[in-house]
C-alpha cells in the first residue's frame, strides 16, 4: 500500500518486521541551494579508479540520549559505503567537531572545515526513539557546493534501524551514480562441515547466515531466480543429484528436476520461470531448458562432449557454458534463438564457471594460471581477457554483484575455502564468511523488488 501525504511517501509491503519500515521521502532542498544534477561516471574495472572521499560522523540523537546507537548507525553506513567500492570513508578521529554538535542543515555546517579534511561529501544523520519506535533521518551534502544532495526520513520499529541505514546507503549511491547499491541483497553458498555440504545464504556483507538444507548429505550449486523469490540448488538427499528450489517467501522446498541419472548446474533464465540444467538422462551430459516444474522445453547444448555450468546473459538470449569438445574445459557462448555457438576462451587448459555480468559487458570465469585457479573477466566477443586474481591461493566460482561493481568468489588465500568479494578491477578483496568449515560456490542474489 502506498499513501502520499504532504510531500512524504509512506510505503508498506509484506508482513515481516523489515517490511514495517516506513520510508518517507523528504522534500528538503531549499530553492537557494539549487539542484544537484551531477552523477559520477564510474568504471571500477579501471585500475586507476579513485574512491570518492566521504565524511560520516556519528548520527545525532535527538531524544533520548543514545551514544551507542548513534555510533552504530554511523559505523554501519560507513561500512556499507566502503563495501560498495566507490567511497572512501574518512577516519572519524580526524573530525574537528563533536558529532552531536554538528548541524543538520546546510547553513549550520562548516563546509570549509570538511573540505580541508579532504571530504567531497558529508552525511548527517539523526534519530529519535519513542518507546519501540524509531524515526531516523539521513542527509547527504555536497561539501564543495555547500548544499544538500539527498534527504530521507525513515520510521519504524527500532529493531529495524540497520535496514533503514542500508536503505539510505542505497539512496546515496542512487543520487551520485544513478544506480542503487547492493545493500538489500543476499549471497548463497555451500557450507562444508565434515563430510556434509549444506546450502546457506547471508547478507551482502557476510552477516546473518541462514541454513537452507539440513540433509547431512551433499547440497551444491545454489542459484537465485531473477526476482530473488526462489533459490535453486542440487541435492543428493535421495542418492542421485536432483534439482530442488527453496521458496524464499514461504520457506517451502520442492523438487524441480529429478530425471534418471544426473540433474545438476541449475541457472534461472532472467525474467522467466525457466532454468538451464545439465542432464544425462540420454547418456551424455547435455544442457536443457526446463520449466520451474521440471518440464523439458528445449535441448540447448548437446553432442559427444561434457556440457555443464550454464550462465545466462542478462536478456536471457545467450548462454555461456563449459564444454570439453576441444579436449579441455573451455567457455563457449550459445545464441539460444539461432542455435549458433562459439568458443570464447583459448588461453589456459582449464576454464570453468562462466558468469555473465548484469550489464552484459563481461563474463567472469575461473581458469588455471600459474598452477592454480584464478578469476578472469572477458568480453562476450572474446576480447579484453583480464586476470584479476594473481595466485593468492585458489580462486574459483566468481559471481557478479547485481550492480556489476563487485565479484564474490571462493578463495583459499587464508587457509580453507571461504567466500570473498573484490572490485572488478581485482582490488579491495575482503573475506565475507568466517564460520567454521569451508564455504564455496557463491551466487549473488538480484536486488529485491521495490
Amino acid at each position: 500500500m502506498i499513501r502520499l501525504r504532504k510531500g512524504f511517501c509512506r510505503m508498506f509491503s509484506g508482513k515481516n518486521s523489515v517490511a514495517a519500515v516506513v520510508l518517507a521521502v523528504l522534500c528538503l532542498c531549499m530553492a537557494t541551494t539549487g539542484a544537484f544534477a551531477q552523477t559520477f561516471n564510474i568504471d571500477i574495472t579501471k585500475p586507476s579508479f579513485q574512491r570518492i572521499p566521504i565524511a560520516i560522523p556519528d548520527f545525532k540523537y535527538m531524544a533520548p540520549e543514545g551514544t551507542q546507537l548513534a555510533r552504530d548507525m554511523g559505523n554501519t553506513l560507513s561500512s556499507d559505503l566502503d563495501f560498495s567500492g566507490i567511497f572512501r570513508p574518512l577516519d572519524p578521529k580526524g573530525f574537528l567537531e563533536n558529532p552531536q554538535a554538528i548541524g543538520l542543515n546546510a547553513p549550520e555546517i562548516k563546509f570549509p572545515d570538511w573540505k580541508r579534511l579532504g571530504a567531497d561529501f558529508l552525511v548527517r544523520g539523526s534519530y529519535q526513539v519513542n518507546g519501540s519506535q524509531l524515526r531516523m533521518e539521513g542527509r547527504l551534502f555536497d561539501v564543495v557546493g555547500g548544499r544538500m544532495v539527498k534527504g530521507k526520513v525513515y520510521e519504524g520499529d527500532v529493531r529495524n534501524w540497520r535496514s533503514m541505514v542500508h536503505d539510505f546507503a542505497d539512496e546515496i549511491l542512487l543520487a551520485l551514480t544513478g544506480e542503487r547499491g547492493v545493500f538489500d541483497t543476499k549471497i548463497a553458498y555451500v557450507q562444508s562441515t565434515g563430510s556434509a555440504k549444506e546450502i546457506f545464504y547471508c547478507d551482502f556483507d557476510g552477516n546473518n547466515p541462514v541454513q537452507v538444507t539440513r540433509d547431512n548429505n551433499l547440497a551444491l550449486s545454489p542459484a537465485w531466480s531473477s526476482d530473488q523469490g526462489q533459490l535453486a540448488f542440487v541435492s543428493y538427499r535421495d542418492g542421485a543429484p536432483k534439482v530442488y528450489a527453496l521458496n524464499m517467501r514461504s520457506g517451502a522446498q520442492s523438487l524441480i528436476c529429478g530425471y534418471p541419472g544426473m540433474n545438476i548446474s541449475p541457472a534461472w533464465r532472467p525474467g522467466r520461470n525457466e532454468l538451464a540444467v545439465t542432464l544425462n538422462k540420454d547418456g551424455n551430459p547435455d544442457i536443457f531448458l526446463i520449466s520451474s516444474t521440471g518440464q523439458i522445453l528445449q535441448k540447448l547444448v548437446h553432442g559427444w562432449s561434457i556440457n555443464v555450468s550454464p550462465g545466462w546473459s542478462p536478456d536471457g538470449r545467450k548462454l555461456a557454458y563449459v564444454s570439453n569438445e576441444s579436449g579441455n574445459p573451455q567457455i563457449y557462448v550459445l545464441d539460444v534463438g539461432s542455435g549458433q555457438k562459439k568458443r570464447l576462451t583459448f588461453s589456459g587448459k582449464y576454464n570453468t564457471a562462466p558468469c555473465w555480468s548484469p550489464k552484459g559487458d563481461w563474463i567472469a570465469y575461473s581458469g588455471t594460471a600459474g598452477g592454480t585457479h584464478n578469476v578472469f573477466i572477458i568480453r562476450p566477443d572474446g576480447s579484453d581477457n583480464r586476470q584479476i586474481t594473481n595466485g593468492e591461493g585458489s580462486n574459483e566460482s566468481p559471481a557478479w554483484s547485481p550492480d556489476g561493481r563487485m565479484l564474490a568468489f571462493s578463495s583459499t588465500r587464508q587457509g580453507g575455502p571461504a567466500i570473498w568479494i573484490m572490485l572488478t578491477n581485482g582490488t579491495g578483496a575482503r573475506k565475507l564468511t568466517r564460520q567454521g568449515g569451508s564455504q564455496e560456490l557463491p551466487d549473488w542474489s538480484p536486488r529485491m523488488n521495490r
